[in-house]
């Protein structure tokens, strides 16, 4: 956040509580540090439900994890690389199953010969994997047949399942192109929580999905609580009810930027914010034969007519920073590469003399169909109050359920949709690698809604085989960053901080990578799942805002 933003919370705080009493918020210091029969909370998980859930209930060799490397160890408890083809990795003794098997070598063997058969996910892996070896019980060895700087990344995806899932439903076999989670509640992967109702595959999620503690989970006293509500599909109305004005309602939940305050006012709740690598992504669908948004004149005008400064100030209401392309600078590579590069509005401002005109006859009478999740309609807003100013208007088709958003992109490439942009709530799956936007320029895939573009096809591909953050790897990094910068194949707006409401007897900390570490979270003991009394007045005084990662 800027000083500016900074000073204004401080000023509209210490007025809005000069007449308010308020508490610290304690519940870092007085939770729970050990599993509470009955604990329960209730979460929400909009955006890509699909991978959270994955990385609650399965078991991977390494972790996603927002430090240096962007994975921590899970499975494995080291890592040995030989030259740019071999990885070793040494497994953690003693993991069984949620349904209480063992989990060794062999398990590793048994899931990759499935993944093997043809798997629709990570295609490149496969291809690129020529061998795995058993070392020993509790060591094995992988061995590509050509370099893939991405291999780690997709480790920190690849889910093993018991030897049951496996014979029942293979890995990732048929028509699954999004994750590979259980695709039925069952006592089948190895992380802390067991899925006990419901299922979230990406193309298709239960509105409720529920989770309970896996008893043999091998980190020693997690986690802390014993079950959790999972909800994929409210609208923004049902989530402030729910989160800010009813007690049992919300536990953790993202919320629109402009309700900060009425989270700081809640009884119940408590805000958090943190910097993060999650990135918003508006694609243009150069899919559409009909579309003016093939004209690369207009997709500029288009990105030249956002204010990403009064974005900040008025709709983020300072949580996020500028980005001149989708992919957000706190990844380090792209800060390098953006680093001197202007949003699309602040090089207009310093190359034209009437920039209103010029956009003008550009942009006048522009008609574009948006197709968008409600929970970023307060975004959309902002940004049709400022395309209207140079004459295009906005046609908005709204949903709550990412399914149906992901069924528009996905059936795109077989036939254009009506839709001219789209936007997507893009967390950072890939950790500290910005794949997580550059995925999406992948040209003929359904992720992508480029047409063409060689030059860019190859960029991506060399992408895959340049060691992480090497000069090799911040170079190309750079090239694409400029390639789509030139292009403007997205309308580009801030990169988004993480905004929650909390309950205020839920000590959480979010990361700024895809991954909710739900199995560290604790609650107090005036939590309601817990709490025999009614909730002391006292602990309904507002919590000032607490802001993560600073």
């Amino acid at each position: 956040m800027t000083k500016k933003t900074l000073l204004f919370l401080f000023l509209f705080t210490s007025f809005l509580f000069s007449e308010t009493k308020y508490r610290e918020d304690d519940s870092n210091k007085i939770s729970l540090s050990k599993q509470i029969k009955g604990s329960h909370i209730k979460v929400f998980i909009p955006t890509m439900p699909y991978l959270y859930l994955s990385k609650l209930i399965n078991g991977t060799l390494i972790r996603s994890s927002d430090n240096k490397n962007g994975w921590e160890f899970m499975l494995a408890i080291k890592l040995e690389r030989v030259g740019k083809l071999e990885y070793i990795f040494t497994l953690r003794k003693n993991v069984k199953f949620q349904d209480g098997t063992d989990f060794d070598a062999d398990s590793i063997l048994a899931n990759f010969d499935e993944f093997m058969k043809g798997s629709l996910l990570y295609k490149s892996l496969r291809h690129r994997l020529e061998k795995i070896e058993k070392l020993s019980k509790y060591k094995i060895k992988f061995i590509l047949n050509r370099p893939y700087e991405l291999f780690l990344d997709r480790l920190t995806r690849f889910n093993f399942f018991s030897t049951k899932y496996l014979k029942k439903f293979g890995w990732g076999i048929g028509n699954i192109d999004t994750a590979v989670n259980t695709l039925e509640p069952g006592k089948y992967g190895l992380g802390p929580y067991i899925l006990e109702e419901g299922y979230a595959t990406g193309r298709e999620q239960t509105p409720i999905i529920k989770i309970r503690a896996n008893p043999y989970y091998y980190e020693k006293n997690k986690p802390y609580i014993e079950k959790i509500t999972i909800y994929t599909e409210l609208s923004n109305k049902e989530v402030l009810e729910m989160a800010l004005k009813k007690e049992g309602g919300l536990d953790i939940s993202p919320i629109p930027f402009n309700k900060k305050i009425e989270t700081i006012l809640s009884p119940y709740a408590k805000l958090v914010t943190s910097k993060s690598k999650y990135n918003i992504s508006i694609l243009f669908n150069l899919l559409k034969k009909e579309t003016p948004l093939k004209d690369n004149k207009i997709r500029i005008a288009l990105n030249e007519a956002i204010n990403q400064e009064k974005l900040l100030r008025f709709v983020y209401k300072g949580e996020g920073q500028k980005s001149p392309t989708a992919a957000n600078s706190n990844y380090y590579s792209v800060n390098l590469a953006t680093k001197d590069l202007l949003t699309h509005h602040e090089k207009m401002l310093k190359e034209r003399k009437d920039p209103k005109k010029y956009l003008k006859s550009i942009l006048n009478g522009l008609e574009l169909n948006v197709y968008t999740m409600d929970r970023y309609m307060f975004l959309w807003k902002g940004i049709e109050f400022q395309l209207l100013q140079y004459g295009v208007k906005l046609h908005f088709t709204i949903t709550k359920n990412e399914k149906e958003l992901f069924s528009q992109l996905f059936s795109n490439i077989k036939k254009a949709k009506k839709w001219d942009m789209i936007t997507l709530g893009t967390e950072s799956w890939s950790s500290n690698n910005p794949w997580t936007v550059f995925f999406h320029y992948r040209i003929n895939n359904i992720w992508s809604a480029i047409d063409k573009d060689e030059y860019l096809s190859s960029l991506i591909e060399e992408y895959s085989e340049v060691k992480f953050n090497s000069d090799e790897f911040l170079d190309v990094v750079d090239k694409i960053i400029h390639r789509v910068y030139e292009k403007a194949y997205t309308l580009s707006v801030p990169s988004p901080n993480i905004v929650l409401a909390i309950n205020k007897e839920v000590d959480y900390t979010p990361s700024q990578v895809l991954v909710m570490p739900l199995w560290n979270t604790k609650i107090t003991p005036y939590h309601y799942s817990i709490r025999k009394d009614e909730y002391p007045k006292e602990r309904k005084l507002p919590v000032l805002q607490r802001l993560m990662n600073e």
